[in-house]
């Protein structure tokens, strides 16, 4: 069977590959691999993985046969045989048939299924996904099932309008507000921010009946490719623009300022997601330079809408927050006991490949060592601000993976305080690299988990305001995320979460969150909950995940 084995993955290699170099490399590996069977040749019980052609049927294999040397619990996998990848051929494309092939490999992510999100009756993965990036230049990391918004290279896609929230008495009482808007894109250039209202979508009047609004809602959360909006900017100035969706270069950062409150000088920083090096690191870089030249002493890294994205840039951010002689570890990423013994032989056939998707050198991934000592990430401090005593992040649901990375690996560091101000975050101490099948899809099986130096993760379920970490959760008494609220554009002290960011810092000023809080509850009736669009059929359009790129030889 292991004949036969190397044999497809050969036949894979050969539709994986990009290059004549590459398929040669690939065929004297598989030649050692088969010389290697005849001297150990044990019955793996593949008897259903017979010789094929078919495309999918080897695509389908290949997911499975990844899975099993680098998924992170790879233990709880069954035997081919068992599983019989080759069943999952329902679908309407490709794409389709692999993923309902992940999902059920998913569902094997130990007895609480952690890689499994539910919702509304309908199961996908949590972490692991697979993407077609054939169309994009060859990498785009994780618009998933969604070709909308900026991806981890900063291109855009859009009309430019994350998301919004609302408030109000009833389902015929309500306004609606935008929560972000991304740099450079058609919004943007509208003039419109976080915190300017929605009026009217096309011909219809939102407001004063959800049920009808919602389908106009969601068409202007789905990625439509022209729309007109008109409502209130947050200076009282109304608007009625045309926006058409097109491609755009984005800044990962949504707003940057220097607060003067209390005799303190805060630096507040909304950071959309950890792209790139080539996106972020440039603005990061500026951004903390003016926080050290105008003398920051604490900062508010607003974080409610990042899912995540590159390991290297969220160690980036790390190091700029930290005071200066902060050594030791940052973290620590945990690849399963297969890949820690270096068994994960069927890397040998991906090489290594960089953010953009563009192979790099000559290794590949099986080069790559996956022990702990490794694998250990240290502080190394960047940047010009030095004396930073008190973080505060702001999180939401939507806060996932590397970002709940930088405040895990913080929170261990003796000379920094950090708090949260929110809603629990999503819950992804795990992250992935790619594995490029047919030379079109990524594969990203999570594969590591991390640990910060004081042994803290597995934060499956969230990271908790006021629970695993000090702050504020800011739910109403409806137990609605008060950031649906918000009237206000990034870094406005009057904005509920910043306000108790800076109440949290020691700083009490007329715009405290109580106040705040007080006025919005009376504008939802006092009894009624927050209307909550999340209901409707739209999905937020950022990446969640944690991607590994780099090179670390044992």
């Amino acid at each position: 069977m292991l004949y036969i084995a190397a044999v497809l993955l050969l036949t894979q290699v050969y539709m994986n590959s990009r290059s004549f170099n590459q398929l040669i490399q690939y065929a004297l590996f598989c030649f050692v691999f088969l010389s290697a069977c005849k001297k150990d040749s044990p019955n793996l019980g593949n008897t259903k993985q017979t010789p094929t052609t078919d495309r999918v049927a080897l695509t389908n294999d290949s997911i499975f046969l990844y899975a099993k040397e680098i998924y992170y619990w790879n233990d709880n996998l069954p035997s081919y045989d068992d599983f019989n990848p080759r069943q999952y051929t329902a679908g309407s494309t490709d794409l389709a048939k692999y993923e309902i092939n992940l999902l059920n490999i998913a569902g094997y992510s130990s007895s609480n299924k952690y890689d499994i999100l539910s919702s509304n009756n309908k199961d996908e993965t949590k972490f692991s996904y697979i993407e077609d990036v054939s169309g994009n230049g060859g990498v785009s990391a994780g618009i998933r099932n969604l070709t909308s918004s900026v991806n981890l290279q900063g291109e855009g896609n859009d009309i430019g309008i994350y998301f919004v929230g609302a408030y109000g008495p009833s389902d015929n009482d309500y306004k609606v507000f935008i929560q972000a808007v991304y740099p450079g894109s058609p919004a943007a250039k509208a003039g419109l921010t976080r915190g300017a209202t929605i009026t009217k979508i096309g011909n219809e009047v939102i407001g004063d009946n959800f049920d009808l609004d919602q389908n106009a809602i969601n068409q202007l959360l789905n990625d439509p490719f022209s729309i007109r909006i008109e409502g209130e900017k947050v200076d009282g100035t109304a608007y009625a623009v045309s926006l058409a969706k097109t491609t755009y270069d984005s800044s990962p950062i949504y707003k940057d300022t220097v607060l003067s409150a209390g005799g303190k000088k805060i630096g507040y920083l909304a950071y959309a997601r950890f792209s790139n090096d080539d996106n972020s690191l440039e603005p990061l870089n500026n951004v903390f330079q003016k926080f050290a030249t105008q003398g920051v002493q604490d900062l508010v890294i607003d974080l409610r809408y990042n899912g995540g994205g590159y390991v290297t840039t969220a160690q980036h951010l790390a190091n700029l927050i930290v005071p200066t002689g902060t050594t030791g570890t940052m973290f620590v990423e945990q690849y399963n006991t297969t890949m820690q013994q270096g068994k994960a032989t069927i890397l040998k056939n991906q090489p290594v490949r960089n953010s953009n998707g563009d192979i790099i050198g000559r290794d590949t991934y099986g080069d790559y060592g996956y022990d702990l000592k490794t694998n250990t990430k240290p502080f190394e401090k960047k940047g010009n601000l030095t004396g930073v005593k008190n973080v505060v992040f702001l999180v939401t649901g939507s806060t996932a993976s590397a970002s709940e990375l930088v405040i895990n690996s913080l929170r261990a560091v003796p000379s920094l305080t950090v708090k949260l101000v929110g809603t629990t975050t999503y819950g992804k101490p795990v992250g992935f690299f790619p594995v490029r099948l047919e030379g079109i899809y990524d594969l990203y099986l999570a594969s590591f988990s991390t640990k910060n130096a004081n042994g803290e993760g597995d934060y499956y379920d969230g990271l908790t305001p006021g629970n695993q970490i000090a702050g504020k959760i800011m739910l109403d008494g409806q137990q609605q995320d008060l950031d649906t609220f918000s009237d206000y554009d990034f870094g406005d002290t009057h904005e509920l979460y910043l306000a108790e960011a800076l109440n949290q810092l020691g700083v009490v000023s007329s715009t405290s969150t109580s106040n705040t809080v007080m006025s919005v509850r009376t504008k939802q009736g006092g009894t009624s909950p927050a209307l909550n669009l999340m209901k409707g059929t739209a999905k937020k359009k950022e990446f969640k995940g944690m991607i590994e790129t780099r090179i670390g030889k044992n």
